[in-house]
């Protein structure tokens, strides 16, 4: 009978350290995870600072490319308007006419034939 029972007490003893063991493993794991998380976390974190930094160096520097384009245009005198001797004379244009809602598209196209002399 005894060793029935010592037998017994060591079964209890093997499942204890499994037990404990898996907890152990459990932590390991759950740190590791955690840990991994974390990096990806702060790798995209960076990334999406980086990447607005780069966006606005573009912006700011391609303000600064339009302005000093701008610049040689600012600088040179201003141009005098040509003051012209010759009158033109105002194009005389037929009155307004109202259309109805729904003209003949082949009337109109004769009306302008006529209108431009061919």
């Amino acid at each position: 009978m005894t060793k029935q029972k010592g037998g017994a007490g060591m079964n209890w003893l093997k499942v204890g350290a499994i037990v404990v063991g898996g907890i152990i493993v459990f932590f390991v794991l759950d740190t590791a995870v955690h840990m991994l998380l974390s990096l990806l976390g702060a790798i995209l974190f960076v990334a999406v600072i980086a990447g607005g930094g780069y966006v606005a160096f573009k912006i700011v520097g391609a303000r600064r490319r339009r302005q000093v384009r701008r610049r040689p245009e600012e600088d040179e005198a201003p141009r005098e308007l040509e003051q012209r001797s010759t009158v033109v004379p105002p194009v005389s244009s037929p009155p307004a006419t109202s259309q109805p809602a729904h003209y003949d598209v082949d009337d109109e196209l004769a009306r302008l034939k006529r209108e431009m002399g061919r």
